[in-house]
């Protein structure tokens, strides 16, 4: 059996967790008010916040990038990449990666004064100025400041001042300078403001000049602007800026593009530039030799006294001519080949290098390109980190795995030009022994003519060579296009007027629900029928509402107040508690002081004796005494007296209350040291069984059950025990306390009362209340005016 009970209160405590959503909605229903005033207030703010909210707008550009860097050879059919081959990052992310760094916007914000903000000031929000109403020169400004408004103000056609706060004080400063006369700002630099006519004499209005620093003007630029590559079958670039002015943000978004395209341009000039400086170099080595080659021609021409060469060599000289032109070639790529590597093997030598040296060598290009490209990366990484970055390293390994890879294609193509140098060499080596049978002179002649004619043509290859850099570079250009010019969206992305009003509908529902939702996550008080109902089995036979009076007893011969119907309503049930005629006693505890036992206790007593029932009402609460303090003037013998003192009667304890014939009252008498003891006395129950004999009702008003076991040892003369809760008062655990002595059997024909119940907390007494009132004659204020 006690298993079963304890099954019952752990179902009852489940039950108690549940959250119940239809009674949740109706009290949400009956907070109707709160709603609407919530909603009003959100959807009021949101109106205001989209009247004075500054809009967000995207400018957005489309960039082509002309990806030019691509070469290689063909494998099996098919063209390479040969930047896929050496696994490094196509052009366009490598443009995306340079369009990201912070030089370019720090350039941009530098040339275009935009850490300079001019705002016109307005009485609800400054607005920001596209054209400057003053021309700000800054003369210099200083590397660390601090964001500082200055209000600027025109006095006359010469004057104007300033007001600010000083950054370190705190203090409000206001100064008067001139127009077109340098001014010093402590902490800022020097600037000067140059007016016009129009400026000085017409303009009135007040201006706000916000000073920040560039890097906190970078770092904001940088956060507004957005580069990506949505697009990955097509080298394009999509770049978006957010920012309130279309035209101002078009603007900045246009230098920032134009910035980029001619850093590129730089870039590619600077390529140029190495490419003629190591030409140029060449031709001077190349043009020293072969003017000693001439001169040991002419040497050998006055020498001998020759002036023509004869007819008989021009028959082999012409079967040579074409072997000549053949070494002469191989000799130009090998000499051309050995000049590279040379300039490769020094690993700390960064400068740049043409790959136009090796004509019709597209995979040699390519990789050329590629070190170029690298370089040129690199330079860029150190403008914002140091030589031993991770980034760094990591491209300077990249840098020395393409020279590694650029070293053995010379080294291999050098091989296969020695083996073809040295095939022309013998076929070279069989017309030199036809040569022999030309004389001694005319052989010595036709050998330095041969060395005269590779050195010229390898000078004159040198000279094509540099004059086609020199023209590419006068003709330098990007390789990027614009294919879609910064331009603002029509509508603002934010504040969107729809998501806002929608926004604040639903956070003027949250509000209400959320708190009520909260309120009762939070709430470890009573507060209705159905907070009782969920812990525990014991019936609740009546719920008192609020008494509006400051006297605790009730009138009840002309009342029909709702205090007074809901007493007889307890009356009433009590009948069927106690149905048969010994049923008498009733005994009224509750869990904790405060819950209304002895207010129940006087009123139960009055509307008893109403009816005509002859009523004891004894106050056995021996600690702390309350009913004697209604009940004034009777005499001073009470329980605690008849329970010591064996000569009293019952009638010397008891008081007939004021001219009611059928109230009796018992006091409590002086508080004795030992209630529990006296209590357990015979003489109690001497006095309860001619109570009984002479009374129809029992009312004992008993102490808290929680606080001490009075009201455990007078349960045993009562009929029906009525434990008192109290709403928005008593605790949620401490309902458990009259359940577990119900189900330990301790208090027997135990029903709960629930006392001071809000009106607007459902349960039986809420929807009956318009009926308990229909004496006052009152309507809701929603139906003033209605019949």
């Amino acid at each position: 059996m006690e298993n079963n009970n304890g099954l019952q209160s752990l179902s009852q405590m489940d039950k108690a967790d549940d959250f119940d959503i239809k009674d949740f909605i109706f009290r949400l229903i009956k907070s109707w008010p709160y709603i609407l005033i919530s909603l009003g207030l959100c959807l009021g703010l949101a109106v205001l916040y989209l009247q004075f909210a500054i809009p967000q707008y995207r400018i957005n550009a489309k960039l082509l990038i002309e990806d030019d860097s691509k070469g290689g050879g063909f494998v099996g059919g098919t063209s390479m990449d040969i930047n896929s081959i050496l696994g490094t990052k196509s052009t366009v992310d490598n443009e995306v990666e340079v369009l990201k760094t912070r030089y370019l916007m720090e350039r941009l914000v530098r040339d275009k004064k935009l850490n300079l903000t001019w705002f016109r000031k307005e009485q609800i929000a400054d607005i920001e100025l596209n054209t400057p109403p003053f021309e700000l020169n800054v003369i210099r400004l200083a590397d660390s400041i601090r964001t500082t408004d200055f209000n600027l103000k025109v006095i006359d056609s010469d004057k104007f001042s300033l007001t600010y706060e000083d950054p370190r004080t705190e203090e409000t400063i206001q100064k008067t300078f001139h127009f077109n006369a340098p001014f010093y700002l402590d902490n800022y630099g020097k600037f000067l403001v140059e007016s016009t006519k129009k400026t000085t004499e017409f303009d009135k209005n007040d201006y706000k000049l916000t000073i920040t620093s560039v890097d906190g003007r970078v770092t904001s630029l940088q956060g507004a602007l957005d580069i990506s590559v949505t697009n990955k079958l097509a080298s394009t670039i999509d770049i978006q800026l957010e920012y309130p002015l279309t035209a101002k943000g078009e603007d900045i978004l246009s230098g920032y593009i134009n910035e980029y395209i001619q850093q590129n341009i730089r870039d590619k000039s600077r390529i140029a530039d190495s490419t003629i400086k190591f030409i140029d170099e060449r031709i001077l080595l190349v043009n020293a030799e072969l003017n000693g080659i001439e001169g040991n021609i002419q040497q050998f021409m006055q020498g001998k006294g020759l002036a023509n060469i004869t007819e008989q060599s021009k028959l082999t000289l012409q079967s040579n001519t074409e072997y000549l032109k053949q070494l002469s070639d191989i000799e130009n790529q090998i000499e051309v080949m050995n000049a590279i590597e040379s300039f490769l093997s020094d690993k700390d030598n960064r400068r740049i290098v043409s790959g136009s040296l090796l004509e019709n060598d597209a995979t040699f290009s390519a990789l050329i390109n590629n070190y170029n490209n690298l370089n040129l990366e690199r330079e860029r990484l150190l403008l914002s980190f140091t030589p031993d970055n991770p980034y760094v390293t990591n491209m300077d390994n990249r840098i020395s795995s393409v020279r590694d890879n650029i070293l053995e294609y010379l080294k291999s193509t050098r091989n296969t030009l020695e083996v073809s140098k040295k095939e022309i060499e013998r076929n070279t080596g069989r017309i030199k022994g036809d040569i022999r049978q030309i004389p001694e002179q005319e052989r010595k002649f036709l050998d330095l003519s041969r060395q005269q004619q590779l050195k010229q043509e390898l000078y004159l290859y040198l000279l094509q060579k540099r004059e086609e850099t020199a023209v590419a570079n006068t003709s330098n250009i990007a390789g990027i296009r614009i294919i879609d010019p910064p331009k603002a969206e029509y509508l603002p992305f934010s504040p969107k007027k729809k998501l806002v009003l929608f926004a604040a509908f639903l956070l003027g529902l949250v509000i209400p629900v959320g708190r009520l939702y909260i309120y009762d996550l939070l709430n470890t008080k009573v507060q209705n029928r159905k907070d009782i109902e969920k812990r525990t089995q014991i019936p609740v036979i009546a719920e008192f509402t609020h008494n509006p009076t400051e006297t605790d007893l009730i009138e009840f011969k002309s009342s029909r107040s709702a205090l007074a119907e809901q007493f007889r309503a307890l009356r009433t049930n009590l009948q069927f508690l106690m149905p048969k005629p010994s049923d008498k006693v009733i005994l009224i505890t509750s869990g904790m002081p405060g819950e209304g036992k002895s207010f129940t206790s006087l009123n139960l007593a009055n509307i008893y004796a109403v009816s005509g029932k002859r009523v004891l009402l004894l106050e056995f609460d021996l600690r702390k005494p309350k009913l004697s303090k209604t009940y004034t003037g009777l005499n001073k013998v009470g329980i605690s007296n008849y329970i010591v003192d064996q000569s009293l009667t019952l009638d010397d304890m008891i008081n007939r209350v004021g001219n009611n014939e059928t109230l009796f009252f018992g006091a409590c008498g002086p508080i004795p040291p030992n209630p529990a003891e006296l209590i357990m006395s015979d003489r109690v129950t001497q006095m309860m069984k001619e109570a009984r004999e002479r009374f129809d009702y029992i009312i004992i008003d008993a102490p808290p059950i929680g606080a001490v076991t009075d009201a455990q040892l007078l349960n045993e003369y009562a009929d029906v025990t009525l434990h008192l809760v109290r709403a928005g008062y008593t605790p949620h655990d401490l309902i458990g306390l009259p359940e577990d002595m119900r189900r330990e059997g301790k208090m027997k024909h135990m029903a709960i009362v629930l006392n001071d119940v809000s009106e607007n907390a459902g349960g039986y007494y809420g929807y009956n209340y318009g009926y308990y009132h229909a004496e006052d004659n009152k309507k809701p204020w929603w139906k003033f005016g209605r019949k």
